[in-house]
């Protein structure tokens, strides 16, 4: 009897682990198409493969790097769904005469309020399916907001798809299997949600006073792209302090923390270019969150001491 042929998404695996489950992980494939279809068998494969890039590049449960994205899940979810909520609204507001034409692509933001909204409701599985939308919809705006608003339009929302792209890309190969689906992780991201979602809402659709000219003022709305660089900094630098203390090389990633944004300051200066001068707000907060997980991992480690001499 012939040995049946191996799945082709095996051949993503190293060597050896293709040669010890390549069979199992075909029958696996054959099975989910056989007894659920044809989607849920696509969907299988697709697991497959970020299985075995996981195995490939080291970014598994298993390994720090894997155990590091894993963490920024609770902060990089809410981020970009807070943009994405608040883009969403600012673009059915008609622009103000000082705000300017600006073109928006909500194909790119919808997906993101789905990933929330599961990632609340503890369905990982179907968020981490949300943000492969996310990151769909982002590739395809970047043509399509080229086509219908041109060179300008695609300048004005090259940067902010790339970044919800990007975040996507970090949801997707963060190992499924350390999910932030417990209550405090659900918990820090409503938090933050609510934290930077609300300035940047309210923010985005109130309207103030702009010179336009000498003597003449006139009627304009902030940027939520300038909102976003001006309070992201503030919002995520106690949790994103808390952890990093709670990591397993704490204390050498606070003193990068603490070193960078220094040494990004000085000449000739790689925070310059940063939208909206919020360079020097945005290596402050670095710095403060290195400052804050630096103290927070003495005292964890404090705590763990005397309670082991206690015992």
């Amino acid at each position: 009897m012939s040995t049946p042929v191996p799945h082709w998404t095996t051949r993503v695996y190293p060597p050896d682990y293709r040669r010890t489950y390549a069979a199992e992980i075909s029958d696996l494939i054959a099975c989910v198409r056989a007894d659920e279809g044809r989607l849920a068998g696509a969907l299988e494969m697709v697991a497959v493969l970020g299985h075995a890039l996981r195995l490939r590049t080291g970014l598994n449960s298993a390994r720090p790097g894997g155990r590091f994205l894993a963490g920024l899940l609770p902060l990089t979810v809410p981020v970009a769904a807070a943009l994405s909520l608040t883009l969403l609204v600012v673009w059915r507001i008609p622009p103000l005469p000082w705000d300017g034409a600006h073109a928006y692509t909500p194909l790119a933001y919808v997906p993101w309020l789905a990933v929330l909204g599961f990632a609340l409701a503890g369905r990982w599985a179907t968020a981490r399916i949300a943000a492969g939308a996310a990151l769909f919809g982002a590739a395809v705006s970047l043509p399509l907001v080229s086509w219908t608003d041109g060179a300008e339009g695609l300048v004005q929302n090259r940067s902010t798809l790339i970044g919800l792209a990007l975040a996507a890309v970090l949801v997707l190969a963060a190992p499924p299997d350390l999910p932030p689906a417990t209550r405090g992780a659900r918990q820090k991201m409503a938090l933050i949600t609510l934290a930077l979602g609300v300035p940047l809402l309210v923010g985005s659709v109130t309207a103030f006073q702009a010179a336009s000219g000498p003597g003449t003022t006139t009627s304009a709305r902030p940027d939520p792209l300038h909102l976003l660089f001006f309070f992201t900094p503030l919002v995520l630098a106690v949790p994103a302090a808390l952890a990093v203390a709670r990591a397993r090389y704490a204390p050498a990633l606070a003193a990068v923390l603490i070193v960078a944004p220094v040494l990004a300051l000085l000449p000739p200066g790689f925070l310059a270019p940063v939208p909206y001068d919020t360079g020097g707000l945005l290596a402050d907060g670095v710095f403060g969150t290195g400052v804050i997980a630096l103290a927070a991992y003495v005292v964890r480690s404090t705590r763990e001491r005397r309670r082991a001499v206690a015992r």
